[in-house]
């Protein structure tokens, strides 16, 4: 995947700045042409205006009782009639997926072709926002502008939606009203093989964690035996870091290639470590088994600033086991997950003896195999109180 001006130029891609609101974005990017990107919009306040989650999170997956989200009547009213209007207005534009949460709204969506001159991305998330915003503001959504007979969505899982009376709208009333949603919104550019599918689950999933984070409130503990893609692991740390779909290997030879100059002593990295730092601080999930220097410097700056983390350790993970005090407060603080792998010499030997160099790149591939999934399953509910 390229990340910088030099490497996009070199596959045609013309990138320049651009000037528009986002929580997110790359700078080095053109946003009004060709891209397929996952939008995120939070609600201001973190009002639950679009529904309440029920569901079971035992349940089987296509159930009745899976975990999901029953829409309020402004939701409703937003897939209706606000989302259609995207493509109306930008014919460029495809929505390809939506997933309504209580307080915010996932969109995956993709631009087939490059946007009419002037516009790019951040018109067509404003104008949708704007919308909604105004069917927020209408009767019968609960919103500044409801009638008596507006509803608010119920916010605890299994209850109904509550009644509220809210008194007709007046001038001033119309004046002061605010927008449905917080400024700016959140883009994430789906670029790397494979990542789509990834995104598609994660949205999908939404209602699933959220019933589970719900539900299993104690959750933060060590598990002796947990299954991620194709390998095993013993984990201690916040296990929903593995379900977060925006995750990125933290990777780094010990010197780089061409000069032999240790690598944290060149400007490439010094690049790199402000990227992935400035990603995590947008929630993207660093992964590494910080075994170079250079991976040791972010990983060890992401623990110590509280952005979430997900390393790999040789050292078996047992009963009694916990990390020193800096890495537990970081996984009592719901920022860190630690895995071990199981046999992991015995996956890496095949009859040869196994060298630190092959522990080295074998965990750097289970490190890029956990970012391209957010698949993770208990293999049994054995495990020991949390210390």
């Amino acid at each position: 995947m390229p990340h910088t001006k030099e490497e996009l130029s070199r596959l045609g891609i013309k990138p320049r700045d651009i000037e528009h609101d986002q929580h997110r974005r790359a700078q080095w990017l053109d946003y009004g042409d060709v891209g397929l990107y996952m939008i995120t919009m939070c609600v201001e306040g973190r009002k639950p205006v679009f529904g309440h989650l029920v569901g079971n999170w035992r349940a089987a997956r296509g159930s009745e009782d899976f975990p999901h989200i029953v829409q309020s009547a402004l939701a409703q009213r937003i897939i209706n009639e606000e989302l259609p209007k995207i493509s109306r207005k930008y014919p460029q534009v495809e929505v390809w997926q939506a997933t309504f949460m209580p307080d915010h709204i996932h969109l995956l969506i993709y631009v087939r072709s490059a946007l009419p001159k002037g516009k790019h991305l951040g018109h067509v998330i404003g104008a949708f926002k704007g919308g909604c915003s105004r069917q927020w503001w209408g009767p019968g959504t609960g919103g500044p502008g409801a009638d008596a007979t507006g509803t608010a969505a119920g916010t605890a899982a299994g209850t109904t939606a509550g009644t509220a009376a809210v008194p007709t709208a007046s001038a001033a009333g119309i004046a002061a009203r605010r927008p449905l949603f917080e400024e700016g919104y959140h883009d994430r550019i789906i670029r790397r093989p494979g990542m789509l599918e990834v995104i598609k689950r994660y949205m999908s999933d939404n209602p699933l964690r959220a019933i589970m984070r719900r539900s299993l409130p104690d959750l933060l503990e060590r598990r002796l035996h947990i299954r991620i893609g194709t390998h095993d692991y013993a984990a201690f740390g916040c296990l929903f870091l593995l379900k977060r779909a925006e995750k990125e290997q933290v990777f780094y030879h010990r010197k780089d290639r061409s000069t032999g100059i240790p690598t944290e002593q060149t400007e490439a990295f010094r690049e790199s470590r402000l990227r992935q730092l400035t990603e995590a601080r947008q929630g993207v999930v660093l992964v590494s088994p910080a075994i170079s220097k250079g991976e040791r410097i972010v990983i060890n700056d992401a623990i110590d600033e509280g952005l979430p983390v997900i390393q790999l350790q040789k050292e078996p993970i047992s009963q009694y086991w916990k990390p020193e005090l800096r890495r537990f407060e970081a996984c009592s603080r719901g920022m860190l997950l630690i895995l071990s792998p199981w046999e992991l010499d015995e996956d890496i030997a095949h009859g040869s003896p196994v060298s630190d160099f092959a522990r080295f790149h074998h965990l750097n591939d289970l490190a890029a195999e956990i970012c391209a999934t957010t698949e993770a399953s208990l293999i049994n509910f054995t495990h020991s109180p949390q210390p």
